[in-house]
């Protein structure tokens, strides 16, 4: 009889027991399905309703918090939560990204409304009668060809920031730089000249040190910031590329002594269509996207830019390849 009850009690305990641990369980169980039936919810919001989103992850978060300071030991809220930070964090990316696009569509737009305008513009006049007076004829053509080029220029360069911003694959081999980098300077040594300007180019490494990259890649990258620099250069001024070796890195520098860039506009000089002076800019041509070229590309090879100048004095930038 006393058997019996003992194995009654134990019998009893075992399930109080389970049934504690149940309860408890199935407690937590539906917390967590309510706080994961709320972030669902965030499908039944509409799209653009970006603050609506967030109203309501913030509810989550703040809910999940409590729940994962009462219980420390336990990560399943801990988890929820890190879900829930990921979620806010990719849906501010994608605002960022929607805000970014917008802009980049407007200044596209814009870009291309100017010298299309102009184009027109010559071509009425032409057809208007001036096709016949030898004295202007030929400068509206020039001016129609100008703009065409510029055109070209953008439509080229909106092509190449496309294909660097879906990570285009690069071809990188081990290379001479300072055999890349003369070829670059001799071919624009010419327009240089053509402005009375110095440019040299010095080094302070071996010609036969190689460095890994993409040849093709890292030329356009010497192009944009030597012709940036030959454009703002006043007529006598000097530019002087120059090659130094640190650690396991080539050092690439172009200093030109041009009119230099305020020091409010540097954080924002590689941003896609910023200008520093529009009117000269678009008056000494280019896309815009020249620097914000060269910095997706050594970005590709993990490589970082960076830039000092002083108004009236000159500008230098410095970016690094692997050796």
């Amino acid at each position: 009889m006393e058997l019996t009850l003992v194995i009654l009690y134990i019998f009893v305990f075992i399930a109080l027991s389970l049934g504690v641990v149940l309860y408890f369980y199935l407690r937590k169980r539906k917390k967590i399905n309510y706080l994961l039936k709320k972030i669902n919810n965030l499908y039944n919001i509409n799209e653009d309703d970006y603050q609506g989103k967030m109203k309501l992850l913030e509810e989550v978060r703040n809910e999940v918090s409590k729940l994962s300071e009462k219980n420390k030991n336990d990560t399943t809220y801990k988890n929820i939560l890190y879900l829930t930070e990921n979620i806010i964090k990719e849906l501010q990316f994608a605002k960022r990204f929607k805000i970014n696009r917008n802009e980049f569509l407007g200044n596209v737009a814009h870009e291309l409304r100017t010298p299309i305008f102009a184009i027109q513009l010559s071509l009425e006049t032409l057809l208007g009668g001036a096709i016949n007076d030898s004295s202007v004829n030929i400068n509206f053509l020039n001016k129609a060809l100008k703009h065409t080029k510029r055109l070209i220029e953008l439509s080229d360069d909106l092509v190449t920031i496309s294909r660097l911003e879906t990570e285009m694959k690069l071809s990188k081999r081990y290379i001479k730089i300072n055999e890349l980098i003369s070829e670059v300077v001799n071919s624009l040594s010419i327009v240089a000249q053509k402005k009375s300007l110095n440019l040299d180019f010095v080094s302070e490494i071996k010609d036969s040190l190689q460095v890994f990259c993409d040849a093709e890649a890292i030329k356009q990258v010497m192009v944009n910031l030597i012709d940036n620099a030959i454009k703002y250069t006043n007529e006598g001024g000097k530019i002087i590329v120059k090659t130094t070796k640190e650690g396991n890195n080539v050092f690439v520098t172009i200093s030109d002594t041009g009119v230099g860039i305020p020091e409010e506009s540097l954080p924002r000089i590689f941003e896609r269509f910023y200008r520093v002076d529009k009117d000269r800019s678009r008056e000494i041509g280019g896309s815009g996207l020249g620097l914000s070229i060269v910095k997706h590309i050594l970005e590709l090879h993990d490589s970082k830019i960076s830039v000092e100048s002083k108004l009236g004095e000159g500008t230098t930038f410095r970016f690094n390849l692997p050796v």
